[in-house]
């Protein structure tokens, strides 16, 4: 029997995305179809700064309705962006770019990338949400414990409530409550060494000449300041220091609501001299002006879950970085909304299987895929850590020589549609090679 309940835990990306594709993959089989989101926060969080979509992250919200929404929220619905400019930091000179336009500045399939706050794509998530009869978002309702009968799942919230269903999606992040008090309890997240310091400065109050078009990363020996305009009408500009930082430090450097403003105001002070000795000696004149103009400077530290780890139980699974975190890598939502749309159209054709018949054939399509992006991103964050002058001089000029071999990598990956991958057909009948029993020697 299809399941009728289905919980969602996490209000993020991939929580949202899940509940707008099982919706509209399930809704024609399961009429009475109720998917309840319960967010732990008690409203949508506003924290993370802007983040980048894509052409594979544009054309899976715009499969999913966000698109046009995102669209209606005019200046604050992003900047297009159709390239990444990557600097020299230490001369100015260009290095070269990762392109979102192809045959002659046409998108691909349609689709270019775009910057946009994060707090704006909830906020366009949620307004599709709202208009989407079976779905319900819930705030306040932080995870302590999850549990399972023969004939469901239960849900326990830290204020005393509960709620059972049919089946449960983890879209709880790095940090998930779903997997360490749950589904896989010894795959706690890990910091990579890596955070990103971030800010938004007024383009209009910069008398240098801005040296890119719409997106830049500028490459230094102590990090990479990314720089990108995050609206459409380019007056504002994000900025995100890639950059190697200690873990003892970072209680030190962090800000939450219970402190006093002076307690912010020095942290945040602490966190722009951190700039400043990173990039106050910048060869681009616009980077050093930047990074001197006053900015609500926020560090936020770069957490990882291995892979390998469990993704499922009998009634759950983890999506989205509560299953497999990683250092973004060019994407920071596709892999969550391939996430939410290869399992919404798995669950739809095994509608009539166990679940863990389900969840066995998303991970025969994913595991691997997201395995070789975990090795991959990792390779390319080691390039952000400290290095000393002959280290930084070769990275330099090996960069120009990375881009352009694996522009068709790129150019191919951006073509990808979770849509059109073929689904194996259940098979009638047949004993699940990956069920909970014979997995888990119980």
């Amino acid at each position: 029997m299809p399941p009728r309940r289905i919980l969602i835990v996490g209000a993020g990306i991939a929580g949202m995305a899940s509940a707008l594709a099982i919706s509209k993959e399930l809704i024609p089989f399961v009429p009475d179809l109720k998917i309840t989101v319960f967010e732990r926060h008690d409203i949508l969080s506003t924290s993370g700064g802007a983040i980048n979509l894509t052409p594979v992250a544009q054309r899976h919200l715009d499969q999913l309705g966000v698109l046009a929404e995102l669209d209606r929220l005019g200046d604050e619905g992003g900047a297009e962006v159709d390239a990444i400019q990557f600097f020299s930091c230490r001369s100015g000179r260009s290095l070269g770019s990762i392109d979102f336009t192809h045959n002659h500045g046409q998108g691909f399939s349609g689709y270019k990338g775009r910057r946009v706050m994060r707090i704006m794509l909830s906020v366009a998530m949620l307004a599709v949400i709202e208009r989407t009869r079976n779905i319900e978002i819930v705030f306040g309702k932080k995870l302590v414990k999850g549990e399972e009968t023969a004939n469901e799942a239960i849900l326990y919230f830290q204020d005393g409530t509960t709620a059972a269903g049919d089946l449960v999606l983890g879209c709880d992040g790095v940090h998930s409550a779903t997997r360490t008090q749950w589904v896989a309890p010894e795959s706690p997240s890990e910091y990579t060494g890596i955070s990103f310091l971030q800010g938004v400065v007024d383009a209009k109050t910069l008398k240098s000449r801005i040296h890119f078009q719409s997106t830049s990363m500028n490459v230094s020996r102590h990090g990479t300041l990314l720089a990108s305009y995050c609206d459409r009408e380019q007056e504002q500009i994000f900025l995100a220091a890639i950059v190697q930082f200690a873990e003892e430090l970072l209680p030190r450097y962090r800000i939450d609501a219970g402190q006093d403003w002076r307690t912010q105001h020095a942290i945040r002070k602490a966190l722009q001299e951190e700039m400043h000795d990173r990039f106050g000696k910048s060869g681009i004149p616009c980077v050093r002006e930047m990074i001197h103009t006053p900015a609500e400077w926020m560090l936020y530290p770069v957490y990882q879950v291995r892979p390998g780890g469990r993704w499922h139980t009998q009634r759950a699974i983890l999506l989205g970085d509560a299953a497999h975190a990683m250092p973004p890598l060019d994407e920071s939502a596709a892999y969550a909304l391939d996430d939410a749309i290869l399992f919404s159209r798995i669950l739809a054709r095994y509608r009539d299987e166990p679940l863990t018949e389900a969840f066995k054939a998303y991970e025969d399509l994913r595991r691997e895929t997201v395995n070789e992006a975990f090795k991959c991103s990792r390779r390319m964050w080691e390039k952000h850590k400290d290095m000393g002058l002959l280290e930084g001089r070769l990275r330099e000029w090996t960069l120009p020589l990375y881009i352009r071999n694996s522009k068709e990598a790129r150019d191919a990956a951006w073509e990808f549609d979770a849509t059109k991958i073929s689904i194996p057909t259940p098979v009638e009948g047949q004993e699940s090679l990956y069920s909970f029993e014979k997995d888990y020697h119980f």
